[in-house]
C-alpha cells in the first residue's frame, strides 16, 4: 500500500466522498452556514469594511448554522470529546462563581465559551465526509494565505489593507489574530493541510496554486518572527520525518534543518531563561503554579489569571491549571489528548487478525490439509479491506501533525481556549466519526475504559510542568 509511509499522499476518491448518511445530507445547510462563519472568522470584514461595521455577522452565522443543525435531526455525538468539552464548559463558570466574581461574570464566561463550543459541535457533527474535511482544510489554508499576504503588504508598505500595522516589525492581522503569535499559530497548523491538498489534487492548476500557498505560508511564518511558531514548525517536520524515515535519519535531517530555522526567525537565538521576554514568561509560569497550589480544585477562576498577575500565563497548560484547578485541567487535557489519540489510532488502524483458518471457514471452505496455508484470492481481497482507505489514514496524519504544531506553539502562548484549537479538534473528531461510519470495524474509543490512563497522564504532566518551571527559574 503506497499510502502507508506518506503524510501528503491520498488515495483516489471513493464513494465515501459523495455518499453520506441521511443525517449528514440533511446537515448540508448547517455545514454551508458554518463554512460562511469560518470565512468571516478569518476575513473579519465587519472590522475594516465600512459597509459591514457594526454588523453582528459572526453571531448571526453561527446561530443560523446551529438552528440548521437542530433541524437536521439526530447527528453523531458518540465521541468522548463531546462530553469532556461539555463538562469543561459547565465547570468554567462554576470556577468564576467560587472565586466570588458573581453571577454576572459567570454569565459573561458562558457568553465567551458559546462560540467555541458551537464551532466544535458543528464541525465535528457535520464534516464527516472526506469531501467536507477537505473543504475545511481549504478554508484553513485560505485563512493562512490571507494572513500571509496581508503581512507581506505590511512589510513592504508599513500597513495592511485592514489598516493594521506591524508591531516591532512583526506582522499581524486584526481581531483575534491581532497578535503575531496568533497569526503564526494559524499559519503553522495550516501548512500540513496545504501540502496534503497539493499532493492529492488531480488538477495541475490547483497543485500550482497550493504550492504557491505553501510558499506564502512559510514566508508568513518568517514574518511573524515568532519563536514558538518556528519551534512548532520544527516539531511538525520532526514528527513527519520520524514517522517516515525513522529516528536516525530524522536526527541527521534535524541537524541540517536547525540553521534554516534560525534563518526563519531572528529571535530564535535569543531563547534563554535569562532573556527578558523568556524570563518574564517563566515568572508567569511560576505564578501560575503558585495559584494552583493555593486553589487546587477550582483555581482562581476562568479568565482571571491577570487579576492575580500583571501578565498572562504565556503557557496554555499552566493557564488552565491556574484558572480551573486540577479537575478543569483534567477535562481540558483529556479533551485535547483524545483528539491526538483518535488521529494516531486511525493512522495505525488494522483489524485484529482472525484465528488460523477461521477466515477459510467464514468463506465456506474446508480447512486445508497438511498444515499448509495459502489463502485464496478472495481471502487476500478480504485482508486488504481490513485496513482503512489510504485517504482516511492520510487525513488522520495531516490532522495529527497540525495538532502537534498547536501543542508545541501553545506551550509558549496562552491559547487554551483559542478558536484555532477548537477548529482543529472539531476536524479531528469529525474525521474519526466519519471514518467509523465508513468502516464499522473501527472500534469505538470509550473514555471510561481509559479513565485511569488519562488521570495518571494528567498528573504526570503537572509534575513535569512543575519541575520544568523550577529548573528554568534556577537557570534564570
Amino acid at each position: 500500500m503506497t499510502e502507508n509511509n506518506s503524510v501528503f499522499k491520498g488515495g483516489p476518491s471513493t464513494a465515501g466522498d459523495t455518499q453520506e448518511a441521511s443525517p449528514q445530507a440533511r446537515a448540508g445547510l448547517a455545514f454551508f452556514f458554518l463554512s460562511l462563519y469560518i470565512i468571516v472568522l478569518f476575513v473579519r470584514p465587519q472590522e475594516f469594511v465600512r459597509a459591514f461595521e457594526g454588523w453582528p455577522l459572526m453571531p448571526i452565522l453561527i446561530m443560523t448554522a446551529f438552528l440548521a443543525w437542530l433541524a437536521a435531526g439526530k447527528l453523531q455525538l458518540n465521541a468522548p470529546p463531546f462530553y469532556l468539552l461539555t463538562a469543561l464548559f459547565l465547570y468554567s463558570p462554576l470556577t468564576v462563581l467560587v472565586a466570588g466574581e458573581g453571577a454576572a461574570n459567570a454569565l459573561e464566561t458562558v457568553a465567551k465559551l458559546i462560540p467555541l463550543y458551537l464551532t466544535f459541535l458543528l464541525i465535528s457533527t457535520t464534516a464527516l465526509s472526506r469531501r467536507r474535511i477537505r473543504i475545511m482544510m481549504w478554508l484553513m489554508v485560505g485563512g493562512a494565505v490571507l494572513f500571509s499576504v496581508h503581512g507581506i503588504q505590511q512589510k513592504y508598505t508599513g500597513v495592511g489593507w485592514t489598516g493594521e500595522v506591524p508591531i516591532l516589525g512583526r506582522i499581524r492581522y486584526i481581531g483575534i489574530f491581532n497578535d503575531p503569535n496568533d497569526v503564526g499559530l494559524s499559519l503553522v497548523t495550516a501548512l500540513p493541510m496545504a501540502l496534503y491538498l497539493m499532493r492529492t489534487s488531480k488538477n495541475t492548476a490547483f497543485k500550482l496554486l497550493l504550492l504557491i500557498a505553501a510558499g506564502l505560508i512559510l514566508w508568513g511564518i518568517s514574518l511573524t518572527n515568532s519563536r514558538g511558531t518556528i519551534l512548532a514548525l520544527g516539531a511538525i517536520l520532526g514528527v513527519f520525518s520520524w514517522r517516515r524515515y525513522g529516528v536516525f535519519k530524522t536526527l541527521m535531517i534535524g541537524a541540517l534543518a536547525v540553521p534554516l530555522m534560525f534563518m526563519l526567525s531572528s529571535r530564535l537565538d535569543t531563547i534563554s531563561p535569562g532573556e527578558e521576554s523568556a524570563h518574564g514568561r517563566v515568572e508567569a509560569w511560576y505564578e501560575g503554579i503558585q495559584m494552583l497550589k493555593e486553589n487546587p480544585v477550582f483555581g482562581v477562576g476562568f479568565d482571571l489569571f491577570t487579576d492575580h498577575h500583571f501578565r498572562t500565563a504565556h503557557n496554555s497548560y499552566v493557564l488552565v491549571l491556574a484558572e480551573q484547578g486540577i479537575p478543569g485541567y483534567f477535562l481540558w487535557f483529556s479533551f485535547v489528548g483524545i483528539c491526538f489519540v483518535l488521529m494516531y489510532r486511525l493512522q495505525k488502524f488494522r483489524k485484529e487478525p482472525e484465528e488460523p483458518f477461521a477466515a477459510w471457514q467464514s468463506l465456506g471452505l474446508e480447512r486445508p490439509q497438511g498444515g499448509g496455508f495459502l489463502p485464496p484470492e478472495s481471502l487476500e481481497k478480504q485482508q486488504e479491506e481490513e485496513t482503512l482507505a489510504p485517504e482516511d489514514q492520510a487525513i488522520a496524519r495531516v490532522l495529527f501533525l497540525s495538532l502537534v504544531g498547536f501543542a508545541v506553539s501553545s506551550f509558549f502562548l496562552s491559547r487554551s481556549y483559542s478558536m484555532q484549537l477548537f477548529l482543529l479538534c472539531g476536524m479531528a473528531v469529525a474525521h474519526y466519526q466519519g471514518t467509523r461510519l465508513r468502516n464499522p470495524g473501527v472500534a469505538e474509543y470509550r473514555f471510561l475504559d481509559h479513565f485511569l490512563f488519562w488521570g495518571v497522564l494528567c498528573c504526570i504532566s503537572i509534575v513535569v510542568l512543575y519541575f520544568v518551571v523550577s529548573a528554568l527559574l534556577s537557570f534564570s
